[in-house]
């Protein structure tokens, strides 16, 4: 072998060498990466920005890979685990769905009753309100004897489970004519108690009313911020009872109540 073969052969090894290195190297480096990220999971995250009580869907999620020290410990990993779950509140497109995120569409509580009554699109705040809210069932009255006017809420803290479409409905007023208005049907759970509370100002107040509670406000009211009436204005503790019945009377009559328009809508 003359000497440029052996420079040949002597450069060949050393090409092989260096890449053998090479080679090695890359190996140790994507190892002790890999190490330090540790193995990877799939977890759903969303696809879409979304609001509070929003029901998800397959479209709102897509399930991705994150090194496991990297995602929540109680992320979901599979569609499986939420379907049919609703948003606790609101969340950004990309946010890991974490159990906590979401939890089941309102329903009824044990013993609790479903009931609904129509509110006037336009003062019962049936825009704002949705599935999940909590609202406060305000009632206004007007003695027919004194012509006294009350207010005073009569369901505190009431769940709503369900939002209707707004609808036009025909109505009689106190003079006999007819004229039409826009209503929502709004759905509650409320205890037994309650229910009758409400179908009983249905029936008899002049208008029902909802005022819809902030987000997580669950803070009982007191007799004054629950009662107000006329007399009010004039040094009146204002905590008469607005449905104008006797404290002591357990049976809810309410005299001289004017009685309201039908389908239990008010003007």
């Amino acid at each position: 072998m003359n000497p440029r073969q052996r420079r040949g052969v002597l450069l060949l090894l050393v090409t092989i060498l260096g890449a053998a290195l090479t080679f090695v190297g890359v190996v140790t480096y994507v190892n002790s990466v890999s190490s330090q990220v540790g193995p990877m999971v799939k977890v759903l995250q969303l696809t879409a920005n979304i609001e509070p009580m929003h029901k998800i869907d397959e479209k709102d999620v897509e399930v991705v890979e994150l090194p496991k020290r990297w995602a929540p410990s109680n992320a979901v990993s599979s569609f499986g685990q939420i379907e049919g779950l609703v948003s606790v509140g609101s969340y950004g497109a990309g946010s890991v769905i974490q159990k906590g995120m979401l939890t089941n569409p309102p329903g009824l509580a044990e013993g609790n009753r479903e009931v609904a009554i129509m509110v006037d699109a336009e003062t019962g705040v049936a825009g704002r309100v949705s599935a999940g809210d909590y609202v406060d069932i305000v009632a206004t009255v007007e003695d027919e004897n004194t012509k006294e006017r009350k207010a005073k809420v009569i369901v505190q803290n009431a769940l709503i489970i369900n939002v209707g479409v707004e609808k036009t409905i025909e109505q009689e007023n106190s003079s006999g004519s007819f004229s039409e208005d826009k209503a929502v049907p709004v759905t509650f759970s409320l205890s037994t108690a309650d229910t009758l509370k409400v179908a009983y100002a249905e029936s008899f107040a002049v208008k029902l009313r909802l005022a819809l509670r902030g987000t997580g406000d669950s803070q009982p009211l007191t007799d004054d911020q629950s009662n107000y009436s006329d007399s009010s204005t004039t040094g009146s503790s204002g905590q008469s009872d607005p449905s104008g019945s006797d404290p002591n009377n357990n049976n809810g009559n309410q005299p001289g109540v004017a009685p309201n328009d039908k389908n239990g809508v008010q003007r």
